[in-house]
């Protein structure tokens, strides 16, 4: 005959659910999960799991209600920075400076390499 175990430990009901153990203790440090703490590990007990469960439940006619509540968001502001300026055709292009060729670095070399 199996013992059924009342507590379940934060690696087994992540396992369970299908989430990061991170995740469950996350929950068990905010508070939102009712867990002992048990020589340095968390133990939830089973209806404590459900009653989490349970206050987290999601009604998906709630959830469209709760959608249409939502108003729409406000047209956006008018920048207050100026508008780039247009494009010029036939402009000539402006040539990017070209970095100065790098000094040597400590003593000179007494075999110069190959180029």
């Amino acid at each position: 005959m199996a013992i059924q175990r009342e507590y379940l430990s934060p690696n087994e009901i992540a396992e369970y659910l299908g989430i990061s153990p991170f995740t469950i203790r996350r929950y068990i440090k905010l508070g939102e999960l009712k867990a002992v703490k048990l020589l340095g590990s968390f133990r939830v007990h089973k209806n404590d799991l459900q009653a989490f469960l349970k206050a987290h439940e999601v009604n998906p006619a709630e959830e469209a209600l709760e959608e249409e509540e939502t108003p729409a968001a406000p047209p956006p502001q008018p920048s207050h920075l100026p508008s780039p300026p247009p494009a010029v055709s036939g402009a000539p292009e402006i040539p990017m400076p070209q970095n100065p060729p790098r000094r040597s670095r400590g003593r000179p070399r007494k075999h110069p390499l190959p180029t």
